[in-house]
């Protein structure tokens, strides 16, 4: 079985993927953002890896001197409180 193939929450682990860059840096509408943040308290696999994207995304960020955007704030602290609804 492909393991993005993995349906949660109505939506594939692919497409949460291939939207993961702009969940990220908050460019996706609302209903969207809903659906994958869906996903992502479901998702251990999606959830694990989006951290990681984060994460690396805000060193890269921090090395070039980029300003930290809110979403990205947002988003760490969704994936937080995920994980603390999951312990």
């Amino acid at each position: 079985m492909d393991p993005l193939d993995h349906e949660v929450a109505g939506l594939r682990c692919r497409d949460v993927l291939a939207e993961l860059s702009e969940f990220i840096d908050g460019t996706l509408p609302d209903e969207r953002k809903q659906q994958i943040l869906a996903h992502l308290k479901d998702c251990d696999r999606c959830e694990r890896f989006g951290g990681e994207v984060a994460g690396v995304v805000a060193a890269l960020r921090r090395e070039l001197g980029v300003p930290r955007p809110a979403p990205e704030r947002a988003f760490r602290s969704a994936l937080d409180r995920l994980r603390d609804a999951m312990k």
